[in-house]
């Protein structure tokens, strides 16, 4: 009883972590304003519906997602039938059987140990039927003298915590893949503007330029220029279109929408890239850790791995089982019967003596794959740093260039305007003309794509700091992943990570 109370193996403790992996200096200015409710649902805050719609959807019909509900009721299970080992296990089995001789034969009956012997119903018989019927209970009990069991059930519940956790991040991870490829499809909506304003301006162009060409008051050259640059335009348009039915391809494939229901939603707000909201000023590193679904998994893979230790060290040591059955065997030929009774009962102990050394060997294994399993942790924390830093100077340097990509498109469509005037009025050259056009394009093209850098880094700055995987308590009542893959609920509360002392 005094074994039974104690469990062999490390009692795990969360790995503390060092500056290495998190610098004390190092702060973030999170996109929520340190709020885990705020990050909940975060693609709403770009306020346009049709992203909002297509998230839904996305999570609602995944594949990815509908895996990572699988692997955790498979965990659930696991846990399940690590706490059934902890408890006496009970069997009964029972038959029934009719049997017809010929000539001599001989009944005998035994009884196991305690129980009653008989061989009566032994003459010599003729043609004949024998009923036997029997019953028979068996139960088992492992006592977990040095709690393996115990740290069974201690892995298998971490590990369950890390399917959770990934089933969150997996939501996270889907939720900033639609998102981006939205955003790049609203981008590429808008280039196929510009690209078709570039060419109708151009177009427009030809026909001047053809008539001055018939009028003979400019070269053949100017005139196949005009023409070229036309044809060029109308090349670039097409490819354009080209990437944008395949962004189309590829939200089909994200959302399980059809084409023309995605592309009905497209057309509410055509080449129309979000603004993100502003951003937040409070420097909270330890948050932004321990919201990370994925570090928080890599946490429990360390607790699961420390738990493996014990099991594997539980395997060298003594085991004892208490075993026991009873059983009723019923004999019936003709007019007469016999009835046994058999009971059983008693420990039983196994101890490892010699194995060549395939019991030290376990351990070692347990220990390396701790090892590897906190290694991996550390590395997990060191990339949500990296991944946090990264996106905010993305978002910095957008904001920046925005303003300037702003004023650069503007101030270029002037001198454009100026340019085709005085290129109508005879002033100015087609040369001119179309170097300034191309110049102006380059500017259009800029500010959109500094307009999807920005969106863009908002994304990843949201996944970097865990994408909303955690609210907090009050937000909602508890909801975990369900047995219909189909129909996932949105995260609600979960256990605290515990990812160590970050500052």
């Amino acid at each position: 009883m005094l074994l039974a109370g104690c469990a062999v193996g490390p009692d795990y403790k969360a790995p503390q972590l060092s500056g290495t992996e998190a610098p004390a200096s190092w702060h973030a200015t999170l996109p929520h304003h340190g709020s885990r409710m705020a990050l909940a649902r975060w693609w709403e805050q770009f306020h346009d519906p049709v992203l909002t719609q297509l998230v839904g959807q996305a999570d609602a019909t995944s594949p990815t997602i509908a895996q990572a509900v699988g692997r955790v009721r498979e965990a659930r299970a696991t846990v399940s039938s690590s706490q059934a080992a902890l408890f006496p296990q009970l069997k009964g089995s029972g038959s029934a059987t009719r049997q017809g001789g010929f000539g001599g034969s001989q009944l005998g009956a035994g009884a196991g140990a305690g129980g009653l012997g008989a061989s009566t119903l032994s003459p010599t018989l003729g043609l004949g039927t024998i009923t036997t019927l029997a019953a028979q209970a068996d139960a088992s009990w492992e006592i977990d003298l040095f709690g393996g069991k115990r740290r069974s059930l201690e892995g298998a519940d971490a590990r369950l915590t890390a399917s959770e956790a990934d089933w969150h991040d997996a939501r996270v991870s889907l939720a900033a893949e639609v998102a981006n490829t939205y955003l790049q499809q609203r981008q590429c909506e808008a280039l196929v503007d510009i690209d078709a304003t570039t060419l109708a301006s151009r177009e427009e162009t030809l026909q001047l330029t053809e008539r001055k060409f018939r009028a003979g008051f400019i070269a053949p050259a100017d005139y196949a220029q005009a023409q070229a640059t036309v044809a060029d335009a109308a090349n670039v348009l097409e490819g354009q279109r080209a990437q944008c039915a395949q962004g189309i391809d590829k939200l089909v494939t994200l959302t399980g929408l059809g084409h023309d229901t995605l592309k009905g939603l497209l057309a509410k707000a055509n080449a129309q890239i979000p603004a993100p909201p502003d951003a937040g000023v409070p420097d909270v590193p330890a948050q932004v850790l321990s919201q990370r679904p994925d570090v928080a998994s890599a946490e429990r893979a360390v607790a699961g791995a420390s738990a493996d230790i014990g099991v594997a060290v539980a395997s060298r040591l003594p085991s004892l089982t208490l075993a026991g059955s009873i059983g009723i065997n019923s004999y019936r030929l003709g007019g007469q019967s016999l009835t046994t009774k058999s009971w059983s009962f008693g420990p039983a102990v196994s101890l490892p003596i010699f194995d060549g050394g395939a019991g030290a060997a376990r351990v070692e294994t347990a220990r390396a794959r701790y090892d590897q399993a906190l290694a991996g942790y550390r590395a997990k924390v060191r990339q949500a740093v990296q991944e946090v830093e990264d996106a905010l100077v993305r978002l910095d340097a957008a904001d920046r260039r925005v303003d300037a990509a702003s004023t650069a498109d503007a101030q270029y469509a002037k001198v454009l305007d100026a340019a085709s005037a005085r290129y109508r009025l005879g002033a100015g050259s087609l040369l001119q003309l179309e170097d300034v056009r191309r110049t102006a394009l380059q500017a259009s093209q800029s500010l959109a794509a500094v307009r999807l850098e920005r969106a863009q880094a908002w994304v990843a700055l949201y996944k970097a700091a865990g994408g909303g995987w955690c609210e907090a308590a009050a937000a909602d009542a508890s909801a975990q992943p369900q047995h219909n893959s189909s129909q996932v609920p949105a995260p609600a509360a979960q256990r605290p990570a515990h990812i160590g002392n970050v500052s």
